[in-house]
């Protein structure tokens, strides 16, 4: 067994320094093999062993991931954990290792850390509700440029709202406007509740344990937003098991298909929508082409297919006749 590079090493005269020290030496060497050069650069350190063990694992981007995690744990950007000089504490130190378990263990970075930032508002993430993507804040963009605020106020429905974020963010920019969002989970609407108190948006929106847009008036909404679960079973059963084993199953198998939800809601919208409302939708990077066909058939106007930054099909917009 190779001794640590610091065996002969004069002992501080702090012994409780020294205990967190021996901690942070024990949890670096475990967790990479390296020298004790790179022990004077603790936090360098700390991110390469902790991305070495994830990448063991096969995490995905696992510089990232740790990264975030130290950032996290010390309480400040990531940018910010390599301007530090000196270790963590014992007490970082042992929160770090309980949540790099965790994560050992394939749970998503967002759950682990209890939280995700979208369009500027921190959103807390836990398995109640689908962890918010990228994505989605393009999806929120395009609402947000849209004509629908030419009605005076304007009343939306956001359908499968999970955590609220789509929700939250349109609400957080037009507060004089009307919002409503519906979940089938009441799990789910309980999370988004506790991020609108947080966000002091609780009384902004009109949350409703609801399928889709049933019991909804006719002509009742100018727009109807959704990012609703569009992946079929058979594709669900093959996603990555940080997603599929943690992200609830309701919120991403959409059935046999992939397009039953979709189809499902946008036949609603047409009753309930306002004539020249609009209906959003997010969907599947290879499905744009069928989501055309399903707002064409429905009588929808004006059908725009917008991609994401990678360059796929993933957001609808149509009009409602």
């Amino acid at each position: 067994m190779n001794e640590s590079p610091f065996q002969n090493e004069k002992q501080p005269q702090n012994s409780q320094k020294n205990a967190e020290n021996q901690i942070y030496y024990n949890f670096v060497l475990r967790n990479s093999a390296i020298s004790a050069v790179n022990l004077l650069m603790p936090m360098l350190t700390l991110v390469k062993s902790l991305e070495r063990r994830f990448s063991a694992t096969g995490i995905d981007n696992a510089k990232r991931v740790a990264e975030e995690l130290v950032a996290h744990v010390l309480g400040c950007m990531p940018l910010e954990i390599y301007l530090r000089d000196e270790a963590p504490s014992l007490e970082q130190i042992q929160a770090l290792e309980k949540l790099a378990l965790r994560i050992d263990c394939g749970e998503p970075l967002q759950y682990v850390v209890g939280h995700v930032d979208f369009w500027g508002l921190k959103i807390k993430c836990d398995p109640r509700a689908l962890i918010p993507r990228p994505e989605t804040e393009l999806l929120v963009e395009e609402i947000l440029t849209s004509k629908i605020w030419n009605h005076k106020p304007t009343t939306l429905v956001d359908i499968g709202t999970g955590s609220g974020c789509i929700a939250l963010a349109l609400a957080s920019q037009r507060p004089d406007d009307h919002f409503k969002a519906t979940d089938l989970s009441s799990e789910a609407l309980g999370l988004a509740r506790e991020n609108a108190r947080q966000h002091g948006l609780e009384n902004k929106i009109l949350w409703l344990e609801n399928s889709l847009l049933e019991r909804f008036a006719p002509a009742s909404c100018d727009a109807v937003v959704a990012n609703l679960p569009y992946i079929s079973t058979r594709d669900w059963k093959g996603l990555s098991p940080s997603v599929r084993d943690h992200e609830p199953q309701s919120a991403l198998d959409s059935g046999p298909s992939g397009m039953e939800l979709i189809q499902e809601l946008s036949t609603q919208a047409r009753y309930v929508l306002v004539s020249g409302g609009m209906l959003f939708l997010e969907f599947g990077f290879d499905q744009g082409e069928a989501v055309s066909h399903c707002l064409s058939s429905l009588g929808y106007l004006n059908i725009q297919i917008k991609p994401d930054l990678a360059g796929h099909d993933r957001i609808a917009m149509a009009e409602n006749p």
